[in-house]
């Protein structure tokens, strides 16, 4: 369109002046057209037309066009007086003149304030119309976030695309770092001190890698060159000039694993182990724990050898008054939470007052071990993340030696923001360890443990930070909730979800209101990362992790809430895989147990006396439970049957009372406790299987057996878990579950 078509077109506009700036298609063709005339906008320089808010656009004869977002304005009527002949003022869209003014001052003018996204349509490496597509995002979400971000994030750029143009942005040199330049970052041996300069979280942070050290220099390259409190704190430490390079995130990174990999890999197997080695599960029992146990052992045989009626009354009379107590506050707790409001609930109007732009950088770490079937649904699941993209670090985290899902990431075109980090193949082998080795590396000031098959609702992690910033400084973790979206698959599904239920509707909820230790779910709980790191973070030789890291953060005076978002997970509807995953956590339990009743006197006074029963009853009494029901059914059944003499003599008086009261009111209850937890959940449907749990908790007692064996021969064997085996798809199963909830009970 040239300028005589533009007057035509603004009159038979009735002179109403307005006129867009962005490049076009000429019609019927591929060829694009940008309406403005270089030639003519730089008749001003370009310091004035960006401080103006206008371009000169068009020339026809002696009339010139000038788009301008203000026609009042001082600078523009000023420019009507310094340009000959008739001069037309157009009004056009503030982003609209800004890009014009990118295009055209900055590229020819070479003027380093030139805006990434124009430097990018320029060198070809972005679409005008992918470019706009990417600003009005910006404008309507209102994160904070800048273009090459953007742009990254919709998969349109590459890291290296953005370093070049920040490069050419800033007028910085850019670095290739990637081939064949490590040793010179790692081992020149005036950087050797560099390094420790500062914490190794300050790199990681700031994405800066020292290059070269002088007298008066120091030379750094760094991924984001508008970082400029991280170059002051270089210089106030150096005591030197500090000049920066610009390079690509991936180059940053790759030389930072190169350098800290030994340390990363040892920190994330024993950081632990070093620091707190009596609350590590290295060693499963210590000296002292080792001679209870022998004392115990020689007093039970000695008993049954000369006083077996009195050794077999004492022993059922211990196991039935803990049955008794562990039920007793198991039903208490559960009532307290039926009955209350046991939850943090989130208001979308606390949402709504946090600026995006206030939003922290947020972790996600995912291990991932032969999980490439669930890949694409894991991937779906954190892109519906209500969160600014780029403020999410998410590390997917493989093994090695795990080919499948290595290749089928990599081939899933990821978005820039989900990053592979490959963890070492070293002993143990468990989720923890894993996670350890992504925590070093992270750069969020929050972090979340997903799984592979986990699907968060969206609003997750703007409820997490929004429950910390409502919380007192001693909170340190926020529980979301866990259920399963394959429920109906088979009755074992249907079982495993009403546990579920009984647990996190219920029980952990009711830990939260009473203030005890909290055994955190394996999954969707978010930390705070200074917190995390200062307690070592999690144990990797132990498989309940989770539940171990709960009560320690409980010993360090750290408080966990729960709150009103859930995540959904894959159900095990394979009982010999269930019975994997059952045992796994058992003996978790178990392990955690044992590793801080090391020192019960010490216990009582870290938790308190109320924190020392919750931990008793939760953590010690829930496998207890599990161990003892054979045992309990079998006695029953064979004082039905048979009637022997010897166990009318020891289950005599209160015990046989006491043990009625455990088979048949304990029973009742607990399944009526487990019809509240499904209806709490607005599962209706498993109200009826709930009342069948009995012959679930056969199941229960089978993996607790297969722990106890574990626990004694591979104690921190991590036994793996098959995902991928539910018929429906995770995703839409748990979007229609949620469309279908009831308002209320």
């Amino acid at each position: 369109m040239m300028a005589t078509d533009t007057l035509r077109s603004l009159e038979r506009l009735d002179n109403k002046l307005f006129v867009s700036l962005r490049p076009f298609k000429l019609k019927d063709t591929d060829v694009w057209h940008d309406p403005v005339d270089a030639s003519v906008a730089h008749t001003v320089s370009g310091v004035k037309a960006r401080r103006g808010g206008f371009i000169p656009f068009q020339c026809s004869g002696q009339t010139v066009l000038i788009a301008a977002d203000r026609f009042d304005s001082p600078a523009v009527l000023e420019l009507t007086e310094f340009i000959e002949g008739r001069v037309i003022i157009c009004r056009a869209e503030p982003e609209d003149i800004v890009m014009a003014q990118d295009r055209v001052y900055g590229l020819l003018a070479g003027e380093t304030e030139q805006h990434m996204g124009a430097m990018l349509v320029a060198t070809g490496r972005v679409k005008q119309a992918d470019l706009m597509e990417a600003l009005k995002q910006q404008r309507d979400e209102k994160t904070g976030a800048r273009i090459g971000e953007i742009l990254l994030q919709r998969g349109l750029v590459n890291h290296w695309d953005v370093a070049e143009a920040y490069g050419r942005q800033h007028g910085l040199p850019v670095i290739d770092m990637l081939h064949g330049a490590a040793d010179h970052f790692l081992y020149e041996p005036g950087l050797q001190q560099v390094w420790t300069w500062m914490d190794e979280r300050f790199w990681f942070r700031h994405l800066i890698v020292p290059l070269t050290i002088e007298a008066e220099t120091m030379t750094v390259a760094m991924a984001d060159p508008q970082d400029s409190a991280a170059l002051e704190q270089l210089k106030r430490v150096s005591g030197r000039r500090v000049r920066h390079f610009v390079t690509g995130y991936r180059d940053i990174m790759a030389v930072l694993n190169w350098r800290f990999h030994a340390e990363h890999e040892e920190k994330s197997r024993l950081e632990l182990a070093n620091r707190r080695p009596e609350d590590s599960a290295i060693r499963q029992i210590n000296r002292n724990q080792a001679w209870v146990l022998g004392v115990i052992a020689v007093i039970v045989v000695l008993g049954f050898v000369f006083q077996s009626v009195v050794m077999g009354t004492i022993i059922a009379g211990i196991i039935e008054a803990l049955y008794a107590v562990v039920s007793v506050f198991r039903l208490w707790a559960m009532a307290r939470a039926a009955s209350h409001e046991s939850e943090v609930i989130v208001q979308q109007a606390d949402m709504d007052r946090m600026p995006p732009t206030s939003l922290p950088a947020y972790t996600i770490l995912v291990p991932l071990y032969k999980e490439a079937a669930v890949l694409p649904t894991l991937a779906k699941a954190i892109q519906d993340l209500r969160y600014p993209k780029d403020r999410l670090d998410v590390k997917l985290l493989l093994e090695e030696d795990d080919v499948e899902t290595i290749e089928a990431a990599r081939a899933a075109n990821l978005p820039s923001y989900m990053e592979l980090l490959m963890v070492p193949p070293s002993e143990p082998r468990t989720k923890p360890k894993a996670c350890n080795y992504g925590l070093t590396k992270s750069r969020g000031e929050y972090v979340v443990i997903f799984d592979a098959e986990d699907i968060p609702e969206p609003d997750q992690l703007l409820k997490a930070i929004t429950v910390f910033r409502q919380g007192n400084e001693n909170l340190a973790c926020v529980q979301a909730k866990l259920s399963y979206y394959n429920q109906d698959q088979n009755i074992l599904t249907r079982w495993f979800t009403a546990e579920y239920a009984n647990w996190f509707e219920l029980l952990l909820p009711s830990l939260f209101m009473t203030h005890m230790p909290i055994p955190l779910g394996g999954t969707s709980n978010h930390f705070r990362a200074d917190v995390l790191r200062e307690l070592g973070a999690w144990d990797p030789f132990n498989v309940a992790e989770d539940a171990d890291l709960g009560v320690r953060l409980h010993k360090l005076g750290y408080r966990t809430a729960v709150m009103d978002s859930t995540t959904y997970e894959e159900a095990n509807s394979d009982f010999v895989n269930w019975i994997r995953q059952r045992s796994r956590w058992v003996k978790g339990y178990m392990q955690t147990w044992l590793v801080h009743m090391r020192h019960p006197v010490l216990l009582w006074r870290e938790l308190g006396p109320k924190g020392f029963m919750g931990f008793q009853m939760t953590v010690g009494g829930t496998p207890m439970q599990f161990l003892v029901n054979p045992i309990l059914w079998a006695i029953t059944l064979i004082w039905f049957l048979f009637e022997p003499p010897f166990m009318k003599e020891i289950f005599s008086g209160w015990i046989y009372y006491v043990g009625n009261l455990c088979l048949f009111l304990g029973n009742v209850a607990f399944m009526y406790a487990n019809i509240i937890g499904v209806l709490k959940a607005k599962r209706w449907s498993l109200a009826i299987w709930a009342a069948l749990s009995p012959i679930y908790w056969v199941f229960m007692s089978i993996a607790a057996y297969k722990a106890l064996n574990q626990l004694i021969f591979k104690p921190s064997y991590w036994e793996k878990t098959v995902h991928g085996l539910s018929r429906s798809s995770g995703q839409d199963a748990a979007v229609q579950f949620q469309t279908m909830q009831p308002k209320s009970l």
